[in-house]
């Protein structure tokens, strides 16, 4: 049978790939494979999906690569959740840097970018090699994922590369033409984008996000309207507020920022809603995080062992800053207000995008409101019925006969 490597970080990314691969599984196209990386392994492994690991990749050469994985990890601040697992990951892709540019400026760049310094290549060309999968699947994230791409080109094996959001961090390889075979992304705003940047036209999907998929199910109704009668909310029009920290600098760039945005867009908020008895405001609140002031009517505090998409089933219109809570509201047709003023606003452009029907600085929230609650609720909009579905055909037809 033929077999497909699917390569993915954790978080977001991981969640995007096990629908695919555990339908990929159930059809009996093809075998799935996963490279987790980092935290995706315990998503991988939990999903009962075969798992590969970088300490699975190791070989009888690479004991100096280990030897140097020890020590990079010796000066990590963060703690290590598998030991073996991270020596492996940093040895062998910083003996693969060390191959590509030297040892001065190896020690040069992971100097200056950490892991960011890491592409690579040759080490996945290696694992392809071993491996011979009849055709690869990555997310858009840097390092492994992309050095995947770059390996299954360079060796003449198809690729697909899953995009999560809207491409504007990774534009830089996912727009480059024939990086992958196919780029899935989340919807025709994003196909253009890619397509302006110079992919061509039929290299570029829309398929939806595979990872929101499960919004979509139908059990999450009922959880809803019991939600709804549970909270006493009846046919007052719901918004929805999801707690969030603005930093003091941009984590990256240094830009400086607002942190009191967060607390300003919600005083706005609640202003607004005592104004307006037919309406609800819902604080969904992060653990370990402290609430802000609630008032006694019009606002409640939910905590965040409350499914999530049975809240947004029940929610008319979602507030944030940048919170993927909007865009996961957007496709189950809640209406989205974006509150500007983030030092991430240009990273997460809800309303170019097609996600947010409103974008406005705080002092326009209560008209932006006022005009949403206006209108009726949308049609949730499915993905396209199945974004799981939809990134199964790309990847029949680009499995070789």
């Amino acid at each position: 049978m033929k077999t497909v490597l699917f390569v993915t970080y954790g978080g977001g990314h991981v969640k995007m790939v096990v629908p695919v691969a555990l339908a990929l599984a159930a059809s009996g196209l093809a075998k799935p494979l996963v490279l987790g990386l980092t935290t995706a392994a315990a998503v991988v492994r939990a999903a009962g999906l075969p798992l590969l690991q970088f300490k699975d990749l190791v070989r009888p050469q690479d004991a100096a690569a280990l030897q140097r994985g020890q020590q990079l990890m010796a000066d990590m601040s963060e703690p290590v959740i598998d030991a073996e697992e991270t020596q492996a990951y940093l040895g062998l892709c910083y003996a693969d840097l060390v191959a590509t540019v030297g040892e001065e400026e190896a020690a040069a760049r992971y100097q200056r970018l950490g892991r960011q310094a890491f592409l690579p290549t040759a080490l996945m060309q290696r694992v392809l090699q071993e491996l011979a999968p009849d055709l690869l699947v990555a997310t858009n994230s840097p390092r492994a994922e992309q050095a995947s791409i770059l390996a299954a080109r360079a060796l003449g094996l198809p690729a697909v590369c899953l995009v999560d959001l809207f491409a504007l961090d990774d534009v830089g390889w996912t727009g480059a033409p024939d990086y992958a075979d196919r780029v899935c992304v989340l919807n025709p705003a994003v196909r253009q984008f890619l397509i302006a940047s110079g992919r061509p036209a039929h290299q570029v999907v829309v398929t939806g996000n595979p990872g929101f998929d499960d919004l979509c199910e139908p059990y999450w109704l009922p959880l809803a309207h019991s939600l709804r009668a549970i909270q006493g909310w009846g046919e007052r029009k719901v918004v929805l507020w999801v707690q969030q920290v603005e930093p003091t600098l941009h984590p990256f760039t240094g830009q400086p920022s607002d942190p009191t945005l967060p607390d300003r867009a919600w005083r706005c908020l609640v202003d607004w809603a005592l104004t307006r008895p037919d309406v609800v405001v819902c604080l969904r609140y992060r653990a370990g995080q402290a609430l802000p002031a609630i008032p006694i009517h019009g606002v409640v505090a939910l905590p965040p062992d409350i499914p999530l998409a049975a809240l947004l089933h029940a929610t008319d219109t979602v507030v944030t800053l940048n919170s993927t809570v909007g865009l996961e509201g957007h496709l189950l047709g809640t209406k989205v207000i974006q509150v500007l003023g983030s030092v991430f606003d240009s990273a997460v452009p809800f309303l170019p995008f097609g996600i947010a029907d409103e974008a406005v600085p705080c002092d326009g929230l209560p008209a932006a409101l006022e005009r949403c609650l206006a209108l009726p609720r949308k049609k949730p909009r499915a993905q396209s019925a199945s974004a799981t579905q939809a990134v199964l055909a790309v990847l029949r037809e680009l499995l070789p006969c």
